[in-house]
C-alpha cells in the first residue's frame, strides 16, 4: 500500500470513530449501535480494499511508462548527456575561477552548484545501478 493510501485509510478510520460517537445518541439499542457499526466498518473495509486495488493499479502504470521510457534513445540520453553538462558547467567555473581576469563566482551560487553536482552524480551512477541489478533479476 502506498504512503497517499495509508494517510486516506488513517483518515477514514477517525472519520469512522467520529461518526460512531455521533450515531451513539441516537440510537436507543446496543443492536442497533453494533449494526450501524458492522456496516460502517464494512464500508470502511471496502473502501481500503478499493484504496490498495487503485495504488496497485497506479504503480503498474508507473512501471509501463518507466519501461517505455527506457526503450527510446532520446530518453535514454537524458541522463547522461545533463550529468555532463553539470560536470562542463562545475568544470567550466573551476578553471575560469581566478584564472580569467577577475573572475568570481557569487557565493550564493556556490551551494547550488554543490547540489546540482551532487544530486546528478547520485541519481546518474545509482539509477544505473539499479537498472542493472534490475535488469539482471528479470534476466535480460
Amino acid at each position: 500500500m502506498s504512503w497517499f493510501s495509508n494517510i486516506i485509510s488513517s483518515g477514514v478510520d477517525k472519520v469512522v470513530g467520529a461518526t460512531m460517537e455521533g450515531l451513539d445518541s441516537l440510537f436507543t439499542s446496543d443492536d442497533e449501535r453494533n449494526k450501524a457499526k458492522i456496516i460502517l466498518e464494512k464500508q470502511m473495509q471496502d473502501f481500503k480494499l478499493k484504496m490498495v486495488e487503485n495504488s496497485n493499479e497506479f504503480e503498474k502504470e508507473i512501471t509501463k511508462r518507466w519501461e517505455s521510457d527506457n526503450e527510446h534513445t532520446v530518453t535514454r540520453l537524458v541522463r547522461p548527456v545533463s550529468y555532463s553538462a553539470v560536470l562542463i558547467l562545475f568544470g567550466a567555473v573551476v578553471i575560469a575561477d581566478g584564472n580569467v581576469g577577475a573572475f568570481h563566482v557569487n557565493s550564493s551560487y556556490i551551494p547550488v552548484l554543490e547540489t546540482l553536482l551532487t544530486t546528478m552524480t547520485i541519481a546518474y551512477f545509482g539509477g544505473r545501478t539499479f537498472e542493472k541489478h534490475t535488469r539482471i533479476k528479470k534476466g535480460k
